[in-house]
């Protein structure tokens, strides 16, 4: 039985809104409902009665909570005891801002309780300057976009991010041709960066099957998601970016998927250096098992989990 769906259930038993739980839990309104209907499917029971005003505990419901709790309170005194007990001290964190706005809330909220005795300092930075922060060891432990790396560098795949078109509805629509939308302005993240590549690559080569030249292609690049995803909510560029950042809008009307073709995924990694610590080890592997399981609950075509599966 899946303890996040147990843990959702607890929740919404206490808020008795979708979207708060959502929002606490850093998901959907949609993936919340699933999560319960699973329950319910795996029990065998119903645990609210909806309706379009007003939430409810049913009386079977009402009776399963301190249960539940206890199932959750056994599955992190499970996660307590296989934690290593012998850490203490601090791990300097270093991350790209697509891990910041997904999986890094998650993490820290695990890693606190499972490592109670380690202090996570973070870092936010692009990946060139995080590789050469490990390098100088003013880092232990980085997630980047991938490529090459120093012999006395650990390196692993972590997990893949597609950049799906994204905008504001009005006048914009799915039906809109991809030629119309082609002569607007398009945002993606900062230049010089393989995810500005990628996109780039990807425009010029749709422009030019529509006639156009690459002075008549209008791409900026932002140097954070955070003011791309404002940029676009309020209607002035079509952004080129990760749909899984900007689920809950896309959920709610607020912005719209566009079905054209995404670029192809940009890889991301976990490193350290190959001398690390226990400590940094440990983290490294919690930080994977947090990412594998964070990618299982997103659609495979936006984010996907590529790691060591042990």
């Amino acid at each position: 039985m899946n303890t996040r769906f147990i843990e959702t259930f607890i929740l919404l038993a206490k808020v008795r809104n979708v979207r708060e739980v959502a929002r606490q839990m850093h998901t959907t309104p949609g993936t919340v409902s699933m999560r319960i209907k699973k329950l319910e499917e795996s029990l065998g029971v119903t645990l609210f009665d909806w309706d379009f005003k007003t939430l409810e505990l049913t009386v079977k419901g009402a009776r399963l909570v301190s249960y539940a709790e206890h199932v959750v309170e056994a599955a992190q005194a499970f996660e307590r005891a296989a934690a290593p007990q012998t850490h203490s001290g601090r791990i300097r964190l270093g991350v790209n801002e697509t891990v910041v706005l997904t999986v890094l809330p998650e993490f820290m909220r695990i890693a606190e309780r499972v490592m109670p005795g380690v202090q996570i300092d973070f870092s936010v930075e692009l990946t060139q300057n995080l590789r050469e922060r490990l390098i100088m060891r003013e880092l232990d432990l980085i997630v980047h976009v991938s490529g090459e790396h120093a012999p006395f560098i650990h390196s692993e795949e972590l997990m893949e991010v597609s950049q799906h078109w994204i905008a504001k509805p009005k006048p914009i629509s799915v039906d809109t041709p991809i030629a119309q939308v082609l002569k607007r302005q398009l945002i993606t993240q900062m230049r010089n960066t393989v995810p500005y590549e990628l996109v780039s690559n990807m425009v010029q080569e749709l422009g030019s099957r529509y006639g156009m030249t690459s002075s008549e292609i209008r791409l900026s690049g932002t140097p954070s998601l955070a003011a791309m995803i404002n940029l676009v909510k309020i209607g002035l560029g079509v952004g080129i970016m990760p749909a899984v950042l900007v689920l809950k809008e896309l959920e709610s009307g607020e912005l719209i998927q566009l079905p054209y073709p995404a670029t192809p995924p940009t890889r991301m990694s976990l490193s350290h250096m190959r001398n690390a610590s226990p400590i940094v080890t440990d983290t490294a592997e919690l930080l994977r098992k947090v990412c594998r399981r964070y990618c299982e609950r997103q659609a495979p075509e936006q984010m996907r989990f590529s790691g060591y599966i042990g």
